[in-house]
């Protein structure tokens, strides 16, 4: 069995554990009492918020067209657009979210603009980066507002807290990485070329790289990322953008409890968004069923909204927000596969 059919099985694998989640998941909730919540729904409501689920890939798309720029790329903002959407759809199908699906975004930005993979990948980066930073930032507000104009219960202000102090945590690692990037390049980049070395002696037919050639494409990654941060103005922009498209992210999961007449105000959507994004590191792809439960539970905890309205909630913004997008993803992706093949193969 080959690496692309292994990978391909244990795609298939972990779309079944979705699918089997995400039924019980309903059963859990209660089929019926999601399904007169859902009734609620007007269809002149649905449709903005779908108009309005298409809104971050659009900031998005702007902020990957700028760094696309930066890095010599022959793009354009609507082509930059299209390839948000289609990186998109492939962490939304690949298990880990964008742990298994920025690699895959990176060969396709690269295939597309006729850029080494090294480019594509840090594009993909970055503003992945980007949008981290920003939706983490957009929680810490929506805390402090929160903490400062209301009564919060304890179990709120540790859960708070919590958040906090990972995502200080995860900022000082990156930035202690970040300043030891070269020595951490050389170290990454010789152990995966030990690993891959490794690997190649059990495959035959597989001749992989020398240890100095991954190295050699670890440094030019980190170069890319260095052309990305070299403007403090476009950098700025793009986390503008960012906190643009997760405001909008926010504004969707808000109005869909607000149609179903489930009132939250937006400091408690600002601070269930970024937690509920953690369900994206999840093996089943794009976090489905994990997600639905995981925002369920938090619309319940932190918006005191009943269990069928929160699940309600959360598969009307899961639709507007993640399930047509994707769909719309895939679309883009199998067109630039198409059209960029003749273009590709001339380049070889």
């Amino acid at each position: 069995m080959t690496d692309r059919t292994r990978r391909r099985w244990h795609t298939v694998g972990w779309t079944l554990v979705a699918v089997g989640g995400f039924a019980l998941y309903l059963r859990t909730v209660g089929v019926d009492a999601v399904a007169a919540a859902v009734d609620r729904l007007a269809p002149t409501d649905a449709a903005v918020l779908v108009a309005l689920g298409w809104i971050p890939i659009l900031l998005w798309g702007g902020a990957l067209h700028l760094v696309l720029r930066r890095l010599d790329a022959p793009t354009t903002l609507s082509a930059s657009v299209g390839l948000f959407a289609a990186s998109s759809f492939l962490n939304n199908v690949t298990p880990f979210g964008q742990v298994g699906g920025d690699p895959v975004s990176g060969a396709l930005v690269a295939r597309v603009e006729g850029v080494p993979f090294e480019r594509g990948f840090a594009a993909i980066v970055s503003v992945g980066a980007a949008n981290a930073v920003a939706v983490v930032a957009l929680g810490v507000v929506g805390a402090g507002v929160l903490i400062g104009t209301a009564a919060v219960d304890d179990a709120l202000l540790v859960a708070v807290g919590a958040g906090t102090v990972a995502a200080a945590a995860l900022g000082v690692v990156a930035v202690v990485a970040w300043r030891r990037r070269e020595r951490v390049v050389d170290r990454i980049g010789s152990a995966l070329g030990r690993l891959l070395d490794r690997i190649g002696r059990w495959l035959p037919g597989v001749e992989p790289p020398a240890r100095s050639a991954v190295v050699a494409r670890g440094r030019a990654f980190v170069a890319a990322l260095e052309r990305v941060g070299d403007s403090r103005r476009r950098l700025v922009v793009v986390l503008a953008l960012g906190v643009a498209g997760h405001l909008a992210v926010a504004t969707t999961l808000w109005l869909s409890l607000a149609t179903l007449d489930a009132p939250v105000s937006l400091a408690q959507v600002l601070i269930v968004v970024p937690v509920a994004r953690l369900a994206g590191a999840s093996p089943t792809p794009g976090g489905t069923a994990s997600a639905e439960a995981l925002l369920t539970g938090l619309l319940v905890a932190v918006g005191g909204v009943g269990v069928p309205v929160a699940a309600a909630a959360a598969l009307v913004y899961r639709s507007a927000a993640f399930w047509i997008p994707t769909l719309g993803g895939g679309v883009v992706t199998a067109l630039l596969v198409v059209t960029s093949g003749a273009a590709y193969d001339s380049r070889r």
